[in-house]
């Protein structure tokens, strides 16, 4: 069993390495997993807040979103970080979904 169900769909479902042909920006495939997968959607925020309090490191957010989860996006490519970009997306679904 999946213990990121959503997360591991979102990364490697959604933001695969052809996600910039699918969307105008990383905010516009977040839209497209809350409203194609509103069931994980739910679940999402939970998730991101469990990894974020079990993986301290960048390195570490980095190494779960690109080489366990298959996620294509760099969330460091202009100086940000997994952690701030993984709590943009927990804060953005919440704000959709209600309570995560």
């Amino acid at each position: 069993m999946d213990p990121l169900p959503a997360l591991d769909q979102l990364m490697g479902a959604y933001f695969h390495q052809d996600w910039e042909d699918e969307a105008a920006d990383e905010w516009a495939v977040l839209d497209l997993f809350v409203a194609g997968e509103p069931d994980k959607a739910e679940l999402l925020p939970g998730e991101i807040d469990h990894v974020l309090a079990q993986l301290q490191s960048e390195a570490e957010l980095k190494h779960l979103v690109i080489e366990e989860l298959g996620g294509s996006f760099l969330a460091d490519w202009d100086g940000g970080t997994y952690r701030g970009w993984l709590t943009q997306i927990a804060d953005r679904v919440r704000q959709n979904t209600g309570p995560g």
